[in-house]
């Protein structure tokens, strides 16, 4: 937006003035140099006109020649004036040889800037006063900008506006690097004019400026923006920056309607602004409006509910904090049932320090001379950086219901005063949903809505805590206590400087320091000045060894935190593994990754970790053999990794890279030392080596070499562990197929291994099992190309159809509209559920998984696998797009069964020969389908009646059908289905309940004209919707519709004997007219429609209609009897 000059109503003509002044007929447009002189700059040659200000005599054409020149001119600048002074950089030194430019580049230094910060020129408002003022920004109530319509304020906006276009017009220094809280001279995209401008955010090589005299804000690049010279420092912001006291919004933010209806009060009028405080640091105005029937903004907004009245937001002092810690647990744990508590996010380490350490900070948060928090300057980089990472991090993860983190534990919080993301440490819960945060790098507190948290990522903890907590060496309140002209006098000193700390010991969590400020002449120790003043009297220490014998606060020691470390491993017994080469020096020794979508993430994030570790991380490190370390590696730019120093020399170390094995030369300056932490997660590379081949010759040959990489480099490997000694692993490989060592043999590169002796030589100690098999092959040397899976089959452990896959347990009471999957019976149906990971670690496992079941069809042994079972988990092709998925069998016939997809929920009917048995490692990753229940296993008889599980399937179709989780029985969600308010509300499985009971009674004994295992057809809900859907694409996408399928009947696990549920007295009942209940439960099962019975028509015979035909009337049977029962009970 544009700075606002132009506003409509009476002030209008007034302020245009002010922004664009006409310049009198009589001013100089500028002074003219003699025109007979030409003066050239010292250094360059070409034409300059400024000259050096302190010698007055040498030209210069710009700061930079003068600058470059400073070496040399140095020697013989002298100072014109009386008294010497000290030597200047040479950017200070600059002014026009003619004209009245002067005041434009003596204040544009490049290097020793005086920069105006928005504390120096706060607004002159007094706390109740009220000013006639003209609205120039409006954002929401809460945030608003107006500007004051006396003749002052007036006045000095046109000398503002002047002075700006007369100083920076003309000038041609570089671009300015600003800093944030600066206030800078800004040239405006719209007009190309210069205005006063607060940065209040760096990103990249722009600023985020705000216009203090207009209260529009946008983005400008670094060229066009300058330091603000000091003439203009005196002014106040003209725009004031307002929010409507008493009243907050009564949604979470101000809507849309509130905005336009306040805007349109406001516009283009003058208006009577109360002043009635100030907010956060004092710039910005609580305020009511007076409008113009009389009544205020605030009642306004109260009367048509646009807002509530405020709650007191004060951020809380320490003995609020304390108080409120009994109540904070309640209000954490009375609606944390079932919550993302994140508990997993501890605080990270603070800064590491030493007594004697001195290092230049600045102040962050000040309570008391012995309660005051810094910064190093040093990590100011480290601190930025965190704070783009924390901005990105957050941008990108929405407000959630379900993140309720639990005191102590860390995450994301908004600052109310910025709106920036910071580290932020839960306190306490002072209400339900307001909590109190203490911010990690900062120091200070405040407490905030829940909404105003976010998650917060692992490689964000990374960095340690910014913040240290300092005391005052030396130094004791006079009083009881800090008086109040302390506390005014200590702020006023350090706050905004840079000052020298010296650590002299530690006490009460927090390190007591002498602070001294540098650049006072002479240097000042504040805890003197404080002395000096009468404000603080010197401590009188009873026992010296109290600061420095036992520190609370993390100060290093000599005695170093041992170790301990681990690495990953594979499993000695012959069971197939997938693997990814990470480094090879020869087929005798190469180094591995477990193909594992969970530890490559976790490996992704640890790397995340260590960059901004070592980089904070500056104490000296003295590496030894044999221990772990980090290592920055200047050839992958600057990325650290974790090592493990294995030699060294006099300025370089022979690392290895414990994560990929490769072997590296790294300058110890490029070193750092490792916490225990980041070694939690045990090292990723496997040493292995290729069993059953050994070189043809003495060695690997570079022919040998080059084919190996050639066949496992970038490729998935199907490995088997053969034998396992100190040195790693002894592995054969499979890739695309293909035996990587008969391979080897094949092109004679390698020679296989010829008797059990050689081969105990070369791999050590062998698995019982695998020596057994390899003895029979030393006796029986094959005659043709074999491979090495073939030597021991006993090793390989098929996959299975298991049953008792890992289901998602879902939240207990919470209720919501359910999306059921597909439907077995009333014990056993399957809910559709909201993605639970990524969707890029679906996709890979769906690669590895395509891989495997690929590779697993080529095997002439697939055939002899086995049939799953109803409920079992296994691999099917999706006959739409061939590609294999993870399914769960929902109904076995013949050769087909019907399967439901795992992870999209649609379900369709496969042949018997596009099932494989699932691997384990397979599912590690959740399936999106929760398997569900309605009825307990107490209650479920053997073998569901068709009549119940199609009553069931009717109601699980009603529109509007709510669920609520009742339990989990380590098996299934117990789910409790109530049926819409406008089929009257009843709970399904008192329904169900009611069937099985007039079942019992009415057809106690089986019809023996079946046939004793006759299955009963499952439904998928699509079925009973009667749609047809496509198949999910590659990659995977969620399906829109669901194909049809059915499922069996069998209950999971199976139950011993039928159990028939007594029906106790419904209460109901007598409430409800039982004879519309019954109806109304009774109608879908029985409606079909044209597509039902085509469908029926097309895959049925004669008999089976029969049988149909037969199930429906036994059905009318069952809801007559049900009907007549519930009559004679309301009777």
């Amino acid at each position: 937006m544009l700075p606002r000059h132009l506003l409509d109503g009476p002030s209008q003509c007034q302020l245009r003035a002010l922004a664009l002044p006409q310049r009198s007929m009589d001013q100089p447009l500028a002074h003219t140099p003699t025109a007979l002189t030409a003066n050239f700059c010292n250094f360059c040659g070409k034409q300059g006109n400024f000259r050096c200000k302190r010698c007055k005599k040498t030209l210069y054409c710009s700061v930079v020649c003068q600058t470059e020149d400073w070496k040399a001119h140095r020697h013989m600048c002298k100072n014109v004036e009386a008294e010497p002074a000290k030597e200047q950089p040479p950017e200070s030194c600059l002014s026009p040889v003619s004209g009245d430019k002067s005041d434009c580049l003596d204040n544009l230094d490049l290097t020793s800037i005086q920069r105006v910060y928005m504390k120096d020129i706060h607004s002159k408002v007094i706390t109740g006063t009220e000013i006639q003022a003209a609205l120039v920004e409006f954002q929401s109530p809460g945030r608003f900008f107006v500007v004051s319509q006396s003749a002052d304020i007036l006045e000095a906006l046109q000398v503002i506006t002047m002075e700006l276009q007369k100083t920076y017009c003309f000038q041609t220094t570089s671009a300015h690097k600003p800093v944030v809280d600066e206030v800078c001279a800004v040239q405006y995209s719209c007009d190309m004019s210069w205005y006063r401008g607060l940065v209040q955010q760096l990103d990249a090589d722009l600023a985020h400026v705000l216009y203090i005299d207009f209260g529009n804000e946008e983005k400008v690049p670094f060229e066009r923006i300058r330091p603000l010279t000091a003439k203009l420092q005196q002014y106040g912001p003209c725009a004031i920056e307002c929010s409507i006291s008493g009243v907050v919004p009564a949604a979470n933010n101000w809507s849309g309607k509130c905005c336009i209806a306040v805007r349109q009060l406001l516009e283009g009028k003058i208006v009577t602004v109360k002043v009635l405080g100030t907010l956060g640091n004092g710039c910005i105005h609580a305020v009511d409006v007076v409008l113009a029937k009389g009544n205020t903004l605030s009642s306004f907004l109260l009367e048509h509910e646009y807002a509530e009245m405020v709650v007191d937001n004060k951020a809380p002092s320490e003995q609020d904090i304390t108080a409120m810690v009994n109540a904070s647990l309640e209000n954490f744990k009375r609606l944390s049932v079932g919550k993302d508590d994140n508990s997993w996010a501890q605080v990270p380490e603070p800064l590491t320090q030493a007594v004697g350490d001195s290092f230049t900070v600045v102040v962050t948060h000040i309570q008391s001379p012995d309660k005051i928090v810094v910064q190093k300057v040093d990590n100011a980089v480290s601190i930025q950086d965190l704070q783009m990472k924390l901005k990105e991090h957050c941008s990108q993860i929405p407000a959630s219901s379900v993140f309720r983190p639990a005191p102590g534990t860390v995450c994301c919080a908004v600052f109310s005063e910025d709106k920036q993301w910071y580290r932020a440490k839960v306190l306490a819960y002072s209400a339900e949903e307001r909590v109190c945060v203490g911010y990690l790098d900062f120091g200070n507190s405040e407490d905030v809505d829940l909404t105003s948290l976010r998650p917060i990522s692992q490689s964000l903890l990374a960095t340690p805590m910014q913040a240290m907590a300092c005391g005052l060496a030396g130094i004791q309140p006079v009083e009881e206590s800090w008086s109040t002209e302390c506390l005014q006098a200590l702020q006023s000193r350090i706050s905004n400087r840079l000052l020298l700390i010296e650590i002299q010991g530690a006490q009460e969590g927090k390190v007591l320091v002498n602070l001294i400020d540098e650049a006072s002449d002479p240097q000042a120790n504040i805890a003197e000045l404080l002395m000096f003043a009468g404000f603080a009297a010197p401590v009188v220490d009873t026992n010296n060894d109290d600061q420095t014998a036992a520190p609370e606060v993390p100060v290093s020691s000599p005695e170093a935190e041992a170790l301990v470390w681990s690495c990953a491993e594979l499993s000695p017994d012959g069971q197939a593994v997938l693997l990814r080469v990470s480094c090879v020096e020869n087929p005798g020794k190469f180094f591995c990754h477990i193909v594992n979508p969970t530890d490559n993430q976790r490996l992704m994030e640890l790397e995340a970790e260590l960059k901004p570790y070592c980089e904070a991380e500056a104490s000296p490190f003295h590496p030894k053999v044999g221990e772990p370390c980090c290592a920055i590696i200047t050839e992958t730019g600057g990325k650290c990794f974790r090592a493990l120093v294995k030699q060294l020399c006099e300025d370089e170390v022979f690392a290895a890279l414990v994560d990929y094995g490769h072997c590296i030369s790294v300058k110890k300056s490029h070193l750092r030392s490792i916490k225990s932490e980041l070694l939690a997660f045990p090292f990723q590379a496997l040493p292995c080596w290729l069993t059953g081949v050994v070189p043809e010759g003495s060695e690997w040959t570079a022919e040998a070499l080059l084919w190996f990489q050639s066949m496992v480099e970038g490729e998935v490997l199907s490995a088997r562990v053969l034998s396992v000694t100190d040195e790693g692993y002894g592995v054969e490989l499979q890739s695309k197929g293909q035996n990587v060592a008969t391979a080897l043999v094949a092109e004679h590169l390698a020679k296989f291994i010829e008797d059990e002796g050689k081969q105990e030589a070369v791999s050590g100690k062998l698995n019982e099992n695998v020596t057994e098999n390899r003895q029979e092959q030393s006796q029986n040397p094959p005659e043709q190309e074999r491979t090495l899976n073939d030597a021991a089959p006993s090793l390989v452990k098929v996959p299975s159809f298991p049953v008792d896959w890992k289901t998602v347990v879902l939240p207990v009471n919470e209720t919501f509209q359910p999306c059921i999957a597909a439907v077995s019976n009333p014990s056993l149906f399957y809910l559709f559920g909201p993605r639970q990971v990524a969707e890029e670690q679906i996709q890979e496992m769906m690669l590895l998984l395509a891989e495997h079941c690929n590779s697993q069809v080529s095997q002439p042994s697939t055939s002899d696998l086995g049939k799953p079972v109803v409920g079992a988990a296994c691999c099917a092709r999706f006959t739409a797009d061939n590609n294999w998925y993870r399914a769960v069998v929902l109904e076995l016939c013949d050769q087909e069964a019907t399967v439901v997809y795992a992870d999209y929920g649609n379900s369709e009917k496969v042949s018997l020969s596009k099932i494989l048995p699932i691997p384990a490692r397979f599912l590690q990753l959740p399936f999106q389908i929760s398997r569900c229940s309605v009825i307990d296993k107490e209650l479920t008889p053997v073998e569901w009646p068709e009549e119940v599980r199609q009553m069931f399937v009717g109601a699980a179709l009603q529109h509007g059908l709510l669920a609520t989780v009742q339990s989990f029985d380590g098996f299934s969600n117990m789910l409790s289905l109530s049926l819409p308010t406008e089929s009257g509300g009843v709970q399904v499985h008192a329904i169900i309940l009611d069937a099985l009971q007039a079942l019992s009674q009415t057809d106690p004994a089986p019809d023996q004209t079946q046939p004793d295992k006759t299955p009963a057809n499952g439904t998928s809900i699509a079925d009973a919707k009667t749609e047809t859907c496509p198949a999910p694409n590659v990659p995977p996408e969620m399906p829109h519709n669901i194909e049809h399928g059915t499922t069996a009947h069998e209950t999971l696990p199976p139950e011993p004997a039928p159990l028939i549920p007594k029906l106790a007295k419904n209460t109901e009942a007598a409430e409800v007219d039982p004879v519309q209940r019954i109806l109304k439960h009774m109608e879908p099962p029985c409606t079909t429609d044209a597509k039902t019975l085509d469908a029926l028509a097309s895959s049925c015979c004669c008999q089976s209609l029969k049988n149909k035909i037969d199930q429906l009337e036994q059905l009318i049977q069952v809801q007559l009897s049900l009907i007549k029962k519930l009559i004679a009970q309301s009777k």
